[in-house]
């Protein structure tokens, strides 16, 4: 372990410590090797909150602190799925970066034009961008891709898993080959992901013309144990939306999962909001502090900010009944239990999110409960 923390730059070594960190995790020791020690591209698998970005980020910034390309353009590039991720992300790289003065650039529809008006006018440092943003930089800067990204020394695919075999990952895919092909040389790519799927498909898709080269660290440790609960509820002719079958759905809810902070996937928007209703109106009926809020992208960027830090906050018990806005690897703190309504679009899909729970000492590594009903 000590000698991967020695190759990392001084203003990393010293964010590490302030941190209080006793040592590295088994992954992020491994892939500062990989990183500092080789070209390679590289795939980072690890459960939720296993360490994937700091293994990525941690040799990465620090080579670009000790090993300045001297080119023009953002040293380092970040494709993360969603907007709600690049933001977390940023506040994360940003504790990182401090030290080193190094920017940490967020760039999507809720970031200030402003701030995009200097990052266009100065490229460096970490950009993080969804694939549609970047597409949007290619329609509307073309003439200037070459200066923007001429230092870039790698790109980190973040939630690889949930692009593979979709529209989105072949858009992404040839947004990175366009890149290349823009400032005529190769770019290191990193997949980070969760221990899900054909990681050999992974490889694949990461870098199509030499998948046997690319370099897969997975984070060593058995099975995690799962403890689930099955329900289901009889709506006769009536149809998915029945009343009789949402009201209890939603009693169910709020008697196992007030007081805790939890995670309830409904699916659709319409549902989301239908639910988070029922179960206000429960805690107004039990003249109780309302614990449970809505959370899906047609909301308010405060309103998503202000469930994401209640879900933090230990002294609040929350619960957020979402879309897939809250599945991937934004930071909400601990969350004691997952409820799924319905089923989710994948096994995958079902695993990534009830890996958000259970990580209090004392807990399942996995503690859900998957609520269904007929249709």
């Amino acid at each position: 372990m000590s000698s991967a923390f020695d190759k990392l730059a001084r203003p990393v070594q010293k964010w590490i410590r302030q941190k209080g960190w006793r040592e590295l995790r088994d992954i992020q020791a491994r892939s500062i090797r990989t990183i500092c020690e080789s070209n390679a591209d590289l795939i980072v698998a690890a459960s939720t909150a296993g360490g994937k970005t700091e293994a990525a980020f941690l040799p990465l910034i620090s080579q670009v602190l000790d090993e300045p390309s001297g080119g023009t353009g953002f040293d380092l590039l970040y494709i993360g799925p969603l907007k709600a991720l690049i933001t977390d992300q940023a506040m994360r790289l940003e504790g990182i970066c401090q030290e080193a003065e190094l920017p940490v650039v967020p760039w999507h529809g809720d970031v200030s034009q402003s701030i995009k008006t200097r990052a266009l006018i100065s490229p460096k440092g970490i950009l993080l961008i969804t694939p549609e943003s970047l597409e949007a930089l290619f329609i509307r800067r073309g003439l200037e891709i070459a200066r923007l990204f001429g230092a870039t020394r790698a790109v980190v695919i973040d939630e690889l898993h949930t692009v593979l075999d979709s529209e989105r990952g072949v858009q992404l895919r040839s947004l990175l080959t366009r890149l290349e092909l823009a400032i005529k040389r190769p770019i290191r790519r990193i997949g980070l992901s969760a221990t899900l799927g054909d990681m050999d498909l992974a490889k694949a898709y990461l870098r199509p013309d030499a998948a046997n080269a690319v370099q897969l660290i997975e984070a060593d440790g058995g099975e995690a144990e799962l403890k689930l609960q099955l329900r289901g509820y009889l709506s006769g002719d009536e149809d998915e939306n029945s009343p009789s079958a949402t009201d209890a759905i939603a009693a169910h809810l709020f008697k196992h999962l007030r007081g805790s902070d939890n995670l309830v996937f409904a699916g659709a928007r319409q549902r989301v909001e239908i639910y988070a209703d029922r179960l206000r109106e429960l805690c107004e009926r039990e003249h109780l502090p309302q614990e449970f809020y809505p959370h899906h992208a047609s909301l308010s960027r405060e309103h998503r900010d202000f469930v994401e830090r209640r879900l933090k906050d230990p002294a609040k018990p929350t619960t957020a009944v979402c879309t897939s806005t809250l599945e991937l690897g934004i930071d909400i703190g601990d969350v004691t239990c997952v409820a799924q309504i319905g089923a989710p679009f994948s096994v995958a899909a079902l695993r990534q999110r009830l890996g958000r729970s259970g990580r209090r000492e004392g807990q399942l590594p996995f503690s859900g409960s998957m609520l269904s009903k007929p249709s």
